[in-house]
């Protein structure tokens, strides 16, 4: 692999970047705050192109790889990190109905997904299912005329703002899992609830939603191995994840070398002292080292599929590690001025121990890549 970007994939970081700052910047203390409505901004970014990079022009897209997806992302997160959590799950339900959708869903829904019209969102976790989807109690009712979904989904990500809904569910036919298309705006069985005010990642929703007696309409299942439909789901959105975690340390240390510049104490900036001078050195190792792994699995999406699993695992597990430390030293560097609620750098505090969290734990992501290792 070329680890380094090419001429056309560094122009459009630049593009991302500069649209980050005009239009990410000024809103991100408000959609932190719930001032701001994120279900509004995803559809601005739908209606301006950056839902749908990688749609095929023939549905609205823009053809783009995983990678400048990903990238945007990174821009994004330099200034609110909970776009990052939104946008992986929309991204799964782009990414499952490409590769496991069949012409008819994919007409219908990707230039919607595209466009930002619709948001997506997927319904995986419940009570006693989280990491253990074989655990998972929702059920699809087959044998009848008109198939019904009853269950309970938590911690679904957009679930108040989305419109298509990827919900896994066991068959009662046949007891085997598989996942379904549910328009959530066709469905008034749906009762969707906010979930639980969250540590960070504030401005993206995890809400339950109760399906009852929710009709699926026909046509509705993905078909294929839902255990390996729901991995794919998982990585592809570590993989976001990843990168939205390297946006925010980027951010993060950038505030950090900018107060070391300025802050005077002693009769010189504190950036002359090597106490701090060795924090921010580690801080921009680590954060090119995570930073280069999380490219290698946005890379790989594409162009190396069967080392995809083990990257995103990779790649999740370094860079939520490296943005939770880094956040907090970066905080250490500016002292009081970093601990004011509602400042940036003490957002990404929060901000970052989610990402060792959400979209699969840390631990897990070991027992994957020890699995990859075959131990």
């Amino acid at each position: 692999m070329n680890t380094f970007l090419s001429s056309s994939q560094e122009a459009l970081k630049e593009q991302y970047e500069k649209y980050a700052a005009e239009e990410i910047q000024p809103a991100a203390k408000d959609l932190d705050s719930g001032k701001a409505s994120l279900k509004e901004f995803l559809q601005k970014l739908g209606q301006t192109g950056f839902l749908g990079l990688t749609i095929a022009k023939e549905y609205g897209g823009a053809s783009g790889s995983f990678l400048e997806q990903s990238l945007f992302v990174e821009a994004a997160c330099e200034y609110e990190a909970g776009l990052g959590l939104a946008i992986s799950a929309h991204v799964q339900v782009v990414e499952l109905l490409k590769r496991y959708g069949d012409d008819r869903q994919k007409s219908r829904y990707l230039p919607l997904l595209a466009r930002g019209e619709a948001i997506g969102a997927f319904c995986l976790n419940e009570e006693n299912a989280g990491s253990d989807y074989s655990l998972i109690e929702s059920v699809a009712t087959t044998k009848q005329e008109s198939p019904k979904l009853n269950g309970k989904k938590i911690w679904v990500v957009n679930g108040e703002i989305a419109s298509l809904l990827v919900v896994a569910a066991k068959d009662e036919e046949t007891g085997k899992l598989s996942l379904w298309l549910v328009d959530a705006g066709d469905s008034k069985s749906a009762k969707v609830s906010s979930g639980p005010k969250k540590l960070g990642l504030r401005s993206a929703s995890a809400d339950e939603i109760v399906f009852t007696e929710a009709p699926l309409a026909e046509g509705s299942r993905l078909e294929g191995d839902a255990i390996e439909q729901i991995e794919f789901a998982l990585d592809t959105a570590k993989t976001i994840l990843a990168m939205a975690s390297i946006g925010m340390t980027n951010a993060a240390m950038k505030l950090a070398v900018e107060h070391a510049r300025t802050r005077q104490q002693f009769g010189k900036n504190i950036g002359a002292f090597q106490g701090v001078q060795w924090k921010l050195a580690d801080m921009s190792t680590d954060l090119a080292a995570a930073r280069m792994l999380a490219l290698r699995a946005a890379w790989a999406f594409n162009e190396s599929p069967e080392e995809f699993r083990k990257c995103a695992a990779m790649a999740k597990l370094l860079s939520s590690k490296t943005a939770r430390f880094q956040t907090g030293e970066a905080i250490q560097v500016m002292g009081a001025t970093g601990i004011v609620e509602g400042s940036p750098a003490e957002r990404f505090y929060r901000d970052a121990k989610m990402m060792e969290i959400c979209q699969g734990t840390s631990e897990l992501q070991k027992v994957i890549i020890a699995d990859e290792l075959k131990v």
